[in-house]
């Protein structure tokens, strides 16, 4: 238990959750708990050093962005060779629109990141420009464009998960048995039977995984909406909504690293 904890926390993405944790309880406990000056002055300074934490593992991930947007775009503009078949032209027309959401997710995320790092040092009280914070503001509200474009993208491939056609499976197993056979030096050639998911079960898996990603980008989407005033709602509800992301993107960082 002790590893796990271990390894979780010694994941960036892992300890970057549990920091958005952190914020969105602490702005719920501004309102809901503290009943005094000194209480409110507590849970205020747990909110903003977790959000400065966080920042800081952000402060270079514009480059990641930008560098996935032009992979995008490079692999897109040398594809195989065309058969001319109907069903490739249609391939090729579905993965032009994943495309074309995948650059503009990252493109407008990578110019939030871009823009939120030049108010770094004010964040951190270190200086104090004028324009810091209409800048700040400025950035939202290109998170709230990608995190728009994102449940989009996630909606394209549920569509398309559902759409796409499913082999038949056998009625007599749920899983689906593969012989392999291993030979190490000289010894004899061993056969091993290894059990895989059948396709119905990795469809289910994508689509809880999409459907995931579709709440937490949705619940992430009133954190910019507020601070920009498109989305009127009060404090209690965004640090629900980010409690709930932190959540849902945190147990996928904990399945990765302890498998």
């Amino acid at each position: 238990m002790f590893q796990s904890i271990a390894r979780y926390t010694n994941d960036a993405v892992g300890i970057e959750k549990a920091l958005k944790f952190v914020q969105s309880f602490a702005q719920v406990a501004e309102v809901i708990i503290a009943s005094t000056p000194e209480e409110l002055a507590r849970w205020k300074t747990a909110k903003d050093q977790a959000n400065i934490g966080r920042r800081y593992f952000r402060l270079f991930k514009w480059i990641d962005c930008w560098n996935t947007v032009y992979n995008l775009l490079t692999t897109y503009s040398s594809p195989p060779a065309d058969s001319g078949d109907e069903k490739s032209q249609k391939n090729n027309h579905q993965d032009g629109i994943r495309l074309t959401l995948m650059v503009a997710k990252f493109s407008l995320l990578g110019i939030f990141l871009f823009m939120e790092s030049f108010c770094i040092a004010d964040a951190m009280h270190i200086s104090h420009n004028s324009w810091a914070p209409w800048l700040q503001v400025e950035s939202l509200k290109f998170w709230f464009y990608s995190l728009a474009v994102s449940v989009l993208l996630g909606l394209y491939d549920l569509v398309m998960l559902d759409s796409s056609p499913t082999p038949a499976e056998p009625v007599v197993s749920e899983k689906t048995k593969a012989k392999v056979t291993v030979k190490t030096g000289r010894k004899k050639a061993s056969t091993a039977v290894v059990e895989t998911k059948p396709p119905s079960a990795q469809n289910q898996n994508k689509r809880q995984a999409i459907l995931k990603g579709i709440v937490a980008d949705s619940c992430d989407l009133l954190i910019p909406g507020s601070i920009v005033g498109w989305i009127p709602i009060d404090p209690v509800p965004v640090g629900i909504a980010g409690s709930l992301s932190a959540i849902l993107g945190g147990s996928d960082a904990w399945a990765r690293v302890n498998p």
